[in-house]
């Protein structure tokens, strides 16, 4: 049906009628101090009035020695306001500033109370700037360093009712100058009873840092800053760009090895033990093989091309948690693409170097091992099920989706389990080959050991697959059950359909060619699981649960770490990692109490009919949350 000519006119009036509204509320909004950022008062200007160069009593510069440690914000070197920091002062001299201002503070004639709180607040600063300085390294300070700090911080706070309020010391006026602050931001402000918590917790932090820098393995350390990123606060923005500057500092790693060598050794450790690939001839790589320089060249171009993809995965968990979610869904694309290239390396690579293919299944022709491909798409799988994991500690699924996603997990998960199985095998037969071989006695012994330390750490990535893989599945079970006796409710898509909402949700994993994600309609049909019972599904959630106590009992016999720490001492990593596989058990438990608590109530309609008011979903950090990634639905007694 067309539009009349007189019907078009009255639409345009309309929206010009509407476009004169809305610029006459934009123009009384101009000079309105609670919309316009830029509005001054009569006389007041833009420009900073308080005078740094006046001379302040001693109770006003406790008050702002104070103040100055809750002004710390994420991103702040992002937003500086055309304002410089200290980069033209060295350290050195700012240690000499600090300990001159010392000196003539024990000299001055103030009173005794006084002189102790400024003091101790210069000592606390210049101890924290000089920890950091000769520490830039890695090395582990002193114990009894952040003891000290600590000390300093706790009479800092038992003085602090000396200070003087300078009112005019602090303004919004930086902020006022950014466009962007429409209507104006208010200043952030932070009671001194969280700034003292913040700083303790900070110190906590940075000692930490140093802990898990000890670290003298690529997996032990991805798996020392993994319990560093999922720390419980979080870490502030400090401690978490010391342990970056740690990690690559003058073309070293962890102030170890260069990054090339880093790569090699998790290539090592887990697809090429006592393999000739990773040798360095003159300069080059796959020299022994016959000389041939297709293999020499594959094998550079890998390790150039992945040595900085590899950091970078180390370099996200240094991220805020929804950062470091936020660049794993970026990274799975590049590992995707990569690994597509690199299974064209390893056909190279076979060709060139004739490797023999090996029987791996019964039922299928000899295989070969793709040892570089393997390498990659294991990485790829452990990002991925991290950025599956982190949406239940960040909540980003709905309570109705919850029991999706965990199936999600556990099928990623269970290929996981897969690739384990078939790399396993190569190592395990690479050994054999090894111990049958001609070779010196010394060249064996090394050959077998880098055999045993790659099926040791293929043992933990299993275990710990292997468990995870269990309690996913019986959350799923749980969900489904609770879904069905409508306890959980599914949500009718008021401005989207099912199909939209699944591609939101599958965003960043819709990409990916290897594992494929299934079809919208496909993926409701697995997860949905129609074909079994309410019985069916408790029945298996009950053997998984117990199967899944028992993975995490194993998991728990390991440890973290495949090599000793550098400093050889016990790591703080130990206690933290421990009780992250305890709360994974207590979550385990916990869900086959819950399946225990449906299979006995499951046709008791008066209590489905309270679960349906009653039950909830801990939050990560709520009373019955064992631990952030496994979300256990908390049910009225039975």
């Amino acid at each position: 049906m067309t539009i009349s000519h007189s019907s078009r006119l009255s639409v345009l009036l309309r929206s010009a009628d509407k476009l004169i509204r809305q610029a006459k509320l934009i123009v009384a909004q101009i000079g309105d101090p609670k919309m316009d950022s830029g509005a001054l008062e009569p006389g007041e200007t833009l420009e900073e009035e308080f005078d740094m160069e006046k001379e302040f009593l001693p109770e006003e510069l406790i008050w702002l020695m104070d103040e100055m440690l809750n002004r710390e914000e994420e991103d702040f070197t992002t937003q500086l306001f055309n304002r410089e920091l200290l980069h033209r002062f060295s350290e050195e001299s700012i240690l000499d500033v600090a300990s001159e201002a010392i000196e003539a503070l024990a000299r001055s004639d103030l009173d005794l109370d006084t002189r102790t709180a400024i003091s101790v607040r210069l000592k606390f600063r210049n101890d924290i700037l000089e920890t950091l300085i000769q520490h830039a390294d890695g090395r582990n300070p002193p114990a009894s360093l952040f003891p000290l700090m600590h000390d300093s911080l706790d009479e800092a706070q038992k003085t602090h009712r000396l200070g003087i309020v300078v009112p005019k010391a602090f303004s919004t006026k930086l902020q006022r100058r950014l466009a962007s602050t429409v209507p104006p931001r208010p200043m952030v402000t932070v009671s001194m009873n969280e700034a003292w918590t913040f700083w303790h917790q900070t110190l906590n932090d940075c000692k930490n840092v140093f802990s898990v820098h000890q670290a003298a393995h690529p997996q032990d350390l991805i798996t020392a800053y993994q319990v560093f990123a999922y720390s419980s606060p979080q870490p502030s923005t400090y401690p978490r760009a010391l342990l970056q500057s740690f990690l690559s500092s003058d073309g070293m790693v962890a102030s170890r090895v260069e990054t090339i060598y880093f790569l090699e050794e998790d290539l090592r450790s887990l697809t090429l033990p006592a393999s000739s690939l990773l040798k360095i001839s003159d300069g080059a790589y796959g020299k022994q093989h016959n000389g041939s320089q297709k293999v020499a060249e594959c094998m550079e171009r890998f390790i150039h091309q992945f040595q900085q993809t590899f950091i970078n995965v180390y370099r996200a968990l240094c991220l805020n948690s929804c950062r470091i979610r936020r660049t794993f869904c970026h990274a799975l694309t590049e590992w995707d693409a990569l690994q597509g290239q690199v299974e064209e390396m390893d056909c190279i690579i076979q060709e060139a170097s004739h490797e023999k293919p090996i029987q791996y299944l019964s039922d299928s022709p000899p295989t070969f091992s793709f040892s570089l491909s393997s390498w990659v798409y294991h990485h790829k799988l452990n990002i991925l099920k991290l950025t599956i994991q982190m949406g239940f500690d960040q909540m980003i699924y709905a309570p109705h989706e919850m029991g999706a996603m965990y199936w999600y997990l556990s099928t990623i998960c269970d290929i996981h389990l897969s690739h384990l199985e078939r790399v396993s095998h190569f190592v395990s037969s690479k050994d054999t080959e090894v111990k049958r071989g001609s070779v010196t006695a010394a060249s064996r012994a090394k050959a077998t050991e880098e055999c045993k330390v790659a099926l040791d750490r293929l043992y933990r990535e299993y275990a710990w697959a292997k468990a995870t893989q269990l309690l996913s599945s019986t959350l799923h079970r749980i969900f489904i059950v609770l879904q069905r006796l409508g306890i959980v409710v599914r949500q009718g898509p008021v401005y989207s359909s099912d199909a939209l909402r699944y591609e939101i949700r599958m965003k960043p994993f819709l990409s990916l060619s290897i594992p494929e994600a299934l079809a919208s309609d496909d993926f409701a049909s697995h997860t949905d699981l129609p074909d079994l019972t309410i019985e069916e599904l408790l029945t298996q959630a009950m053997t998984m649960g117990a199967s899944a106590k028992r993975a995490w009992e194993e998991v728990a016999k390991t440890t973290w770490n495949i090599y000793p720490t550098k400093d050889g001492g016990t790591s703080v990593v130990d206690e933290k990692w421990n009780t992250d596989v305890k709360d994974c058990l207590k979550a385990a438990i916990a869900a086959s109490l819950c399946v225990l608590t449906l299979k006995k109530m499951v046709n008791n309609e008066e209590w489905k009919f309270a679960a349906a008011k009653e039950a909830r979903l801990p939050g990560p950090d709520g009373k019955g949350r064992w631990h952030r990634w496994w979300v256990v639905p908390h049910l009225p007694a039975a």
